[in-house]
């Protein structure tokens, strides 16, 4: 082999290799990423069903139907059926993520939630054909805490598909979840009316379910959207599991490090919900620890502010310098507060003027949480660096 055969060889492997290097690090997800994943992207395996070759949008979807239909007629026990009309729904819920990943066509995306609804009803249908209570049968008993289970996870990931659906499907989207919570507490209070198991099945159906070291305060808002759907008589047995669970959540997060309490400050930015309901939770979150404290209340400032954003509502903004690329010409900009950068912001480096030399500014960033000073020249400005000409001006943001 020549040299130059040897070398050309060379370099192809040499950016082969890179380019899946940086494919794979772009893929990459954060922590905290990780841990809202967890929480929220709910997994085919996590429902016991496989992932959904033939969706909504096939014209041989029928087929799929069909062989549900035979299983559904070839199966008698009203227990059994209740279980496959479940592991239906199961599908048919990945079914719609998928479409969701798949096309941002709103008529596609909402066909697909319409047979995912569909579904959720004939299960309530079917477990009004079961006579017995879980405490008469061991085997309602079991059906309702798999149940149970799955439902919290279809109440996760309904909430994560709001957040990820075109507008035009947002209604229909919302409207299964809110069917879905109905049909959820229907059932479970159908096959057990004893408030003390309630609470007992919750607390350990969501203690063992996995999840991040966050998991409790996904938890603890499936069970405030739960506790709105149920009639009065239940809603005791509801708020007991909350209390429980809130417990833990507190307790947990007295035992974190600064750095993970950190990352829940981010990790509540980043999960989907409504910011009012997780207003609420945050509120009953208590601590002795000044430092958990004030992370607390910067996570209901921030959810404040979202509040304020989706109303329509003018938001404080920190004034801090920030350096993002302008969508419009691709360059790097100057902005003089958060709420008017691009959103999102793709930070960017800047350099200092021709003849402005060198500087010497107050400064923090995510790995030093205190107000020094030191001179900063040429290219300097990095994710997450705040700069100030004062001390007093760098302390004030370092409080925001």
């Amino acid at each position: 082999m020549s040299n130059s055969a040897k070398l050309f060889s060379f370099l192809f492997i040499f950016f082969l290799g890179l380019g899946i290097f940086l494919a794979v690090s772009a893929q990459e997800a954060s922590p905290v990423e990780e841990a809202v994943n967890l929480d929220e992207d709910i997994q085919p395996e996590d429902l016991g069903v496989s992932e959904p070759k033939l969706l909504p949008d096939s014209p041989f979807y029928f087929l799929k139907n069909w062989a549900r239909g035979i299983q559904n007629v070839l199966t008698f026990n009203p227990i059994r059926k209740a279980e496959l009309r479940m592991k239906f729904a199961n599908e048919k819920l990945m079914e719609v993520k998928k479409i969701v990943q798949k096309t941002q066509d709103p008529e596609k995306i909402k066909k697909a939630t319409e047979n995912y609804q569909q579904e959720v009803e004939k299960i309530k249908n079917q477990v009004e054909k079961i006579k017995e209570k879980a405490a008469e049968n061991p085997q309602v008993e079991s059906f309702l805490d798999k149940f149970i289970h799955q439902q919290t996870l279809h109440e996760k990931l309904l909430e994560k598909l709001e957040t990820q659906v075109p507008s035009q499907a947002f209604e229909k989207i919302k409207e299964a979840r809110e069917a879905h919570l109905e049909r959820f507490q229907s059932v479970m209070l159908k096959l057990e009316d004893r408030p003390e198991k309630i609470t007992e099945k919750l607390d350990k159906i969501l203690e063992e379910q996995k999840g991040s070291q966050f998991k409790e305060f996904k938890n603890l808002e499936v069970l405030k959207n739960l506790e709105e759907k149920v009639p009065e008589e239940a809603k005791e047995a509801i708020r007991k599991a909350e209390e429980k669970i809130t417990e833990n959540l507190q307790e947990n997060l007295e035992k974190m490090s600064p750095e993970n309490q950190e990352k829940f400050k981010e990790y509540m930015e980043k999960i989907s919900g409504d910011k009012e309901r997780q207003l609420e939770i945050m509120e009953k979150i208590k601590s002795e620890s000044s430092e958990l404290k004030e992370n607390l209340e910067k996570v209901k400032e921030r959810i404040k502010e979202k509040i304020k954003e989706k109303k329509g509502e003018p938001v404080a903004c920190a004034q801090v310098i920030t350096y993002c690329i302008d969508p419009s010409t691709g360059e790097c900009a100057v902005y003089p507060d958060a709420c008017s950068t691009p959103k999102p912001c793709q930070s960017c480096l800047v350099e200092m003027s021709p003849g402005t030399g060198c500087k010497n500014l107050w400064w923090f960033d995510n790995e030093h949480k205190y107000c020094q000073q030191k001179e900063f020249c040429g290219l300097y400005m990095y994710l997450g660096l705040r700069t100030f000409e004062t001390k007093e001006e760098c302390e004030t943001g370092l409080q925001k």
